[in-house]
C-alpha cells in the first residue's frame, strides 16, 4: 500500500510539472550576447615622470554591432581616471614606481563586461642620462640630458629654479651621487663655494632634502668644501685647505644618521726617531669611480707626494698606506712620488668574469718634464699590483689635461678599451692596455676648452662633454664611433647654453 502511494504521488508531481511548463507564456528576448577581445594594449609600459603615455585599444567583437559600449580606465580597479576608449595620460610628479592599469569595456545592452590590464612602470625624470653642473649667470645651475626610448631627445634646463622657485645662489664645486643607505634611493650631494649653501638633493626629483650644515653639530672654522665621499659606514668631507672630516653612520642602512666631527681626521705615524705621533690628514683629492666592493677610497696628499686610503666599510675610518709587493724597475711608487708631480688620476672598475675588480690610472709628470701613465690593480689596497708604466708622446700633454677611464661594467672585452684625455679644446684617446709608448690620437675637436666629461656607466657607448662656453655635446665611443670620422661620432649637441660646465655625472636607468 505504501509503495502504491509513493508511485501515485510521483505521477501527480510529474503531471504538474509538465502542465506548468506548458502554460508559461512569458515574453523573453533571446538575442545573442556580445563577446569581445581587447587588443593593442601592451603587457607593460616603461615611462618617465612627465612623459605622455598614449594607448589606443582595439576592440574586436564576435558580432557586427558595436553600440552601447562603456569604457573605464582605472588603477587597480579602484580609482577611475578616464572614461574614454583612447587615453593620453601625462605621468605626474607623484606617480608611484609602478601602477596596474585596468581597462573595462562594458556592453550596456547585455551588461557583459570584459577587461584587460597593463603594468605601467615609472622611472624618475632624472634617470638614464647625464646630470650637468655648471656656472650660469654667476651661480650654480643643474641641467639634464635624458635618453627616452633609446633616443637622446630630451634636455632639461635650470632644474633647481624650476622646482624650488629660487636659484642655488652659490658657485658650483662638485656633485656626488650616493645612496642614503643600502635600501634607499639615490641622492646627490651638491657642494658650493659657501658651506651654508651646500645641499643634499633627492636623486629622483632633485628637490632639496637636507642642508650640509645640518649634518654637523659643531661647524669647523673656515671650512670651504672641495669634495665628498659617502660609503656604507663612513662619510668624508674634504675641505679646500686639505682637512678631511668624517662621520660614522649609526647604520649602513641609513646615511645622515650621525654627525660629522668638527675635528679633522688624523692617524698615527712614526716620526724621525720612530715614535708614533698623530698626523693630520692633508688631502688634495679623493679618487672616485673605483670598485668599492672592498669599501675604501684613495686620497692623495700633495705635500707629501703620496696616496693613502681610508676605509669606509670594514674597519671603517682606518687610514693606511697602500702596499705593493714589488714595483717594477723605474715604476714610481704610490707611497712616494718623490720629485715627480701627479697631474691626473682616474679610478675605474670592471666585471672580471662577473667578479667586480678595480683599478687606478695615474698620469705623472717626471722631474725631466716627460709624462708617464701608470696602471695599477687596486682591488685590495694592501695588495696592489703595478701593471704598467708607459711614457706619453705628443705635444697635447700638459699639466692641465683631464683624464677619463671608462668602466668595463659589462665584463671583460665588452667595455671601451680606450682612455680619454682632454687637452684644451681637443679630445684624444689611447689604448690603456697597449704596450710601448703612448701616442694619443685625436677623437674630436670642439669650439671651446673642454671642462668636464663623463662616460655612460656600464655600457660605455656614449661620452658627454661640457665646454667652457656652455655647450654640451654627446659622442659615440662604441665600436661604431671609433670606426667613424669625427662628424660621425657626434650624436647631438644640447640646444641651449648651460653656462660654464663644472662637472658631469651619469645617472643610470632605473
Amino acid at each position: 500500500m505504501n509503495v502504491m502511494k509513493k508511485i501515485l504521488i510521483l505521477c501527480l508531481v510529474m503531471a504538474w510539472s509538465i502542465t506548468g511548463c506548458y502554460e508559461d507564456k512569458g515574453d523573453y528576448d533571446y538575442r545573442n550576447l556580445a563577446e569581445g577581445t581587447i587588443g593593442n594594449v601592451n603587457g607593460s609600459y616603461h615611462v618617465s615622470v612627465g612623459d605622455t603615455l598614449i594607448i589606443e585599444p582595439e576592440i574586436v567583437f564576435d558580432l557586427e554591432t558595436k553600440v552601447g559600449l562603456k569604457y573605464e580606465w582605472s588603477v587597480e580597479l579602484d580609482s577611475v581616471f578616464s572614461r574614454e576608449k583612447n587615453i593620453e595620460y601625462i605621468i605626474p610628479l607623484d606617480a608611484p614606481e609602478q601602477m596596474k592599469w585596468v581597462l573595462q569595456v562594458t556592453d550596456t545592452l547585455s551588461g557583459l563586461t570584459f577587461m584587460t590590464q597593463t603594468m605601467v612602470r615609472v622611472s624618475s625624470l632624472y634617470s638614464d642620462g647625464f646630470l650637468i653642473l655648471s656656472e650660469k649667470n654667476g651661480v650654480s645651475s643643474l641641467s639634464f640630458l635624458k635618453r627616452v626610448k633609446g633616443e637622446w631627445a630630451r634636455c632639461i634646463y635650470d632644474i633647481y629654479e624650476g622646482i624650488e622657485g629660487v636659484s642655488l645662489d652659490g658657485k658650483p664645486v662638485q656633485i656626488h651621487l650616493h645612496d642614503l643607505g643600502n635600501q634607499t634611493d639615490e641622492h646627490i650631494m651638491l657642494l658650493q663655494d659657501d658651506f651654508y649653501k651646500c645641499l643634499d638633493l633627492d636623486g629622483a626629483n632633485l628637490e632639496k632634502s637636507l642642508e650640509l650644515s645640518k649634518e654637523f653639530q659643531v661647524i669647523p672654522e673656515n671650512v670651504r668644501p672641495k669634495q665628498v665621499f659617502f660609503d656604507d659606514w663612513y662619510s668624508f668631507l674634504l675641505a679646500e685647505d686639505g682637512r678631511v672630516f668624517g662621520r660614522k653612520n649609526f647604520s649602513s642602512e641609513a646615511f645622515h644618521t650621525g654627525y660629522f666631527s668638527q675635528y679633522p681626521m688624523v692617524y698615527m705615524e712614526p716620526d724621525a726617531v720612530g715614535e708614533e705621533v698623530a698626523h693630520q690628514l692633508n688631502a688634495d683629492r679623493f679618487v672616485y669611480d673605483m670598485n668599492t666592493e672592498n669599501g675604501y677610497v684613495f686620497v692623495y696628499e700633495k705635500e707629501r707626494k703620496r696616496f693613502l686610503y681610508i676605509r669606509g666599510a670594514s674597519s671603517y675610518g682606518t687610514i693606511g698606506e697602500p702596499k705593493c709587493a714589488g714595483y717594477p724597475n723605474g715604476f714610481i711608487p704610490m707611497d712616494n712620488l718623490g720629485n715627480n708631480e701627479l697631474i691626473a688620476t682616474s679610478g675605474y672598475w670592471w666585471n672580471d668574469y662577473y667578479i667586480p675588480a678595480g683599478g687606478l690610472y695615474n698620469i705623472i709628470k717626471r722631474a725631466d718634464g716627460t709624462y708617464v701613465g701608470q696602471m695599477l690593480l687596486t682591488d685590495d689596497p694592501e695588495d696592489i699590483v703595478a701593471e704598467s708604466q708607459r711614457e706619453f708622446k705628443g705635444d697635447m700633454m700638459n699639466d692641465n689635461i683631464l683624464l677619463l677611464i671608462p668602466d668595463n661594467g659589462r665584463g671583460r672585452g665588452f667595455g671601451c678599451p680606450y682612455a680619454f684625455i682632454a687637452s684644451g679644446n681637443v679630445l684624444y684617446y689611447f689604448g690603456k692596455d697597449a704596450e710601448g709608448e703612448i701616442v694619443p690620437e685625436r677623437y674630436y675637436s670642439f669650439p671651446a676648452e673642454i671642462k668636464a666629461m663623463e662616460d655612460e656607466f656600464y655600457a660605455n657607448e656614449y661620452l658627454c662633454v661640457g665646454l667652457a662656453n656652455g655647450e654640451v655635446y654627446l659622442l659615440k665611443i662604441n665600436s661604431e664611433g671609433f670606426a667613424s670620422d669625427e662628424a660621425g661620432r657626434l650624436v647631438m649637441k644640447m640646444d641651449q647654453n648651460v653656462g660654464m660646465v663644472k662637472q658631469i655625472i651619469h645617472k643610470a636607468a632605473e
